[in-house]
């Protein structure tokens, strides 16, 4: 409860403890505060962390927080040996560009941790997609809040299913869902994607 953290939080940092990666390990957070940010720079010595910013072009800086698309990342390749995130891929456009573009900027054997709504079963549902620059609902917008843009500032254009696996394959990862169940952390039914670019 001090902390403020979400049981999300815990279970990526949880995951994140059991790869056993040396306090030098190059880190990049898709998100610029929270508890989780709090961890890895506690943990890591080396730790980025960015925001996507309206208006802000990507790889320049806002309030001394550098912006980030992660579809079109700026970081040059092979620079982070973890990326981490909690409930940002549902948001992205073209997660499967965001998923080649993390690809690109972990080094060999290196880790994306990060959770993600997930179903249980069935596939993914597209809730949107773009077309020419314009969104198109393809079933009823769903909204999320976020700390820069508000309650039900962000739209969620899917839903994941446990195909989401065969999405960071696609990518060139190896993937995995790891289920945490940790009550003394206040973790029950924790899902965590958990995708390594092979050496």
């Amino acid at each position: 409860m001090r902390c403020l953290s979400t049981f999300r939080h815990r279970a990526v940092g949880i995951v994140v403890g059991r790869l056993g990666l040396g306090r030098d390990a190059r880190v990049y957070e898709l998100s610029s505060r929270g508890a989780l940010c709090r961890h890895l720079r506690r943990t890591f010595a080396r730790v980025t962390v960015s925001e996507l910013f309206d208006d802000v072009a990507p790889g320049t800086f806002h309030d001394g927080v550098q912006c980030q698309d992660v579809q079109r990342l700026t970081y040059d390749d092979a620079v982070f040996d973890l990326v981490t995130s909690t409930e940002v891929f549902e948001h992205v456009p073209d997660d499967r560009r965001a998923f080649g573009e993390v690809h690109r900027v972990l080094g060999p054997g290196g880790a994306l941790v990060f959770t993600v709504p997930l179903m249980d079963a069935g596939h993914t549902l597209e809730r949107a997609r773009l077309e020419h620059g314009a969104v198109v609902h393809l079933v009823e917008p769903e909204y999320h809040g976020d700390r820069l843009r508000g309650r039900a500032g962000v739209l969620a254009f899917r839903t994941y299913g446990p195909d989401i696996l065969d999405r960071l394959r696609a990518a060139g990862f190896e993937a995995d869902l790891v289920r945490v169940e940790d009550t003394g952390h206040g973790i029950a039914g924790g899902k965590v994607v958990v995708a390594r670019k092979m050496a």
